[in-house]
């Protein structure tokens, strides 16, 4: 082509940024604005256009805010999008989620599917929704001329459920902005501290409060055996917006003999997470089923330890790094958090440095370079 293909990218699902989703898109497509081997829009709301704040109102195509519900934003990528491709003549669409997979574009679609949730958590969504993850997104995925996964766990989950190709799939990880996630000065760090009234040591465990998916509750019954056992103070805190079931982890906070010192700070701004990690004993990460797992990895960026659940992708992320627990077992979890508090300095640290070296195969920058040369390759099959 003489002249960069224009590619079209949907930021109609990305929650306002709160989103593992949202993150992608947010992370991605201001990196490849930046590129001049494409030509990147984005269709997305208003009320989000804020996150991108590089791109021109010529690269924007408004959703109307009547289709922030999900059956409505369905329907708009479904009827509205493919006109608006024809009328803008994009070259290839990307969906960064299998739920928006257009049926007939009439031009090239790329998705990025994070995880087969529907199909490992079949309690996590209602009857309709559970049936659209089944039945019809592996018939949708199947129409597109490439997909891209967060990470082999999930590939392998996309061979096993979806029936893709093998070689149909490509790997690109979720990345880290090393410029955030960074270990913290101890000058930063006291002043945090001195800000949130943070005079005890903490674990913590970063996500949308979430049940039955993300675990909470069983993080709370671990947490209880483990203060049980364990002469110390250390305190919980569950960061996150609510979400669906969050009245039942709420309840359970309430209901712990350790209430006053299980905190819920609700959502933490990016400006100020690499200093709740780096200021805490470790992440602990007890979600039943994670495409890829960012906290783990911006967890480990910051000099702290993690540990982690076996479950999905989490292995792969944290690598040799984490201790890891069964997410199903609270005394497994509990029994790992106690050998994280049983470390000396010098084990400790060790981790650490573990940690920090993992983390730094993970990159951003990486992730948009990779993306946009599967732009590219993917018109090249085309035509």
């Amino acid at each position: 082509m003489s002249q960069p293909p224009k590619i079209l990218l949907s930021a109609g699902m990305i929650q306002g940024g709160l989103s593992g989703v949202g993150r992608y898109v947010v992370e991605l497509a201001n990196r490849m604005r930046k590129f001049d081997t494409i030509e990147l829009d984005l269709a997305g709301f208003d009320a989000d256009r804020h996150l991108f704040p590089d791109f021109e109102d010529a690269q924007w195509i408004s959703i109307p805010a009547s289709a922030t519900s999900g059956v409505q934003n369905v329907l708009w990528h479904q009827f509205k999008l493919p006109g608006l491709l024809k009328q803008h003549a994009y070259d290839l669409l990307h969906i960064p989620s299998y739920r928006r997979i257009v049926a007939c574009p009439q031009i090239p679609q790329l998705v990025t599917i994070h995880d087969c949730a529907p199909f490992r958590l079949r309690d996590k969504y209602g009857v309709l929704r559970g049936i659209f993850g089944r039945q019809l997104s592996p018939w949708l995925a199947r129409r597109c001329q490439a997909v891209l996964a967060v990470s082999h766990f999930t590939k392998q989950d996309l061979i096993d459920f979806f029936k893709l190709p093998e070689d149909g799939i490509e790997v690109i990880h979720n990345g880290l902005s090393r410029e955030v996630y960074r270990p913290q000065s101890p000058e930063s760090l006291s002043a945090f501290r001195a800000k949130h009234g943070l005079d005890q040591p903490y674990f913590i465990f970063v996500s949308r409060l979430e049940h039955p998916g993300k675990n909470h509750v069983r993080l709370i019954e671990a947490y209880e055996a483990f203060r049980q056992s364990c002469d110390c103070q250390i305190q919980l805190v569950l960061g996150g917006a609510p979400w669906h079931g969050a009245e039942v982890i709420q309840q359970r906070v309430a209901d712990s003999p350790y209430a006053k010192d299980i905190m819920m700070p609700g959502f933490m701004e990016e400006a100020e997470l690499p200093l709740w990690y780096a200021a805490s004993e470790a992440l602990v990460f007890p979600s039943l089923i994670e495409g890829f797992g960012l906290p783990v990895v911006e967890a480990l960026a910051c000099g702290v330890r993690v540990v982690s659940s076996d479950s999905g992708s989490l292995p792969e992320v944290g690598g040799e790094a984490a201790i890891y627990f069964d997410p199903h077992s609270v005394p497994d979890m509990t029994h790992a958090m106690e050998q994280l508090h049983a470390e000396s300095p010098e084990q400790a640290q060790a981790r650490i440095e573990r940690g920090l070296q993992h983390a730094a195969s993970f990159d951003w920058d990486i992730a948009a370079k990779l993306t946009c040369q599967s732009y590219l390759s993917a018109l090249i099959v085309k035509n």
